[in-house]
């Protein structure tokens, strides 16, 4: 991730850390390796699923589910093993905190500038994108409509017929 963009998603990392936010969108089970994750500051995916007692077969979808629901809010961040055991693929997981402590810069960005402005480089990015597609990318946010609205006004995007465009152009 460039370190542009850095200040753009700490703030929208931290309002999903709020306790009351957490509460709405985690399950138990995401609450639990959340936690487990904080305590030891950085762990590979199947010394996880050991402590958490998920060793079973059973449990792969439903683990697996979670982490990526974690890691969709960014509460925490997986990066590939560079060492892996024979056969091995694992990823290391910490949270966001553990990982960007270094790289943060601390912006004053509300949550819904962050969120504009977090729309507004992957905008960028795509340069031209289905207005209606947008929302598949963010659906961890149900606060993004407002923040394409947003955008849209400050001129920062704008819109042709269904589709929305860099202002770059």
């Amino acid at each position: 991730m460039s370190n542009k963009i850095w200040p753009i998603i700490d703030p929208i990392v931290k309002h999903h850390q709020d306790p009351t936010v957490k509460r709405k969108i985690l399950s138990e089970l995401e609450v639990k390796i959340l936690e487990s994750i904080e305590s030891e500051g950085s762990i590979r995916t199947d010394r996880l699923r050991k402590k958490l007692k998920l060793d079973a077969k059973e449990n792969n979808s439903k683990f697996h589910r979670s982490l990526r629901n974690l890691e969709s809010y960014a509460l925490i961040v997986g990066v590939e093993d560079p060492h892996p055991e024979k056969h091995l693929h694992a990823n290391i997981w910490q949270t966001w905190d553990a990982r960007t402590q270094e790289a943060r810069v601390r912006g004053s960005l509300s949550y819904g500038e962050a969120l504009a402005k977090l729309l507004v480089k992957t905008v960028d990015a795509c340069v031209l994108a289905r207005e209606d597609q947008i929302q598949r990318w963010f659906e961890w946010s149900s606060d993004m409509q407002a923040a394409m609205k947003q955008a849209l006004l400050d001129g920062a995007i704008q819109k042709f017929d269904q589709y929305v465009i860099s202002s770059r152009l």
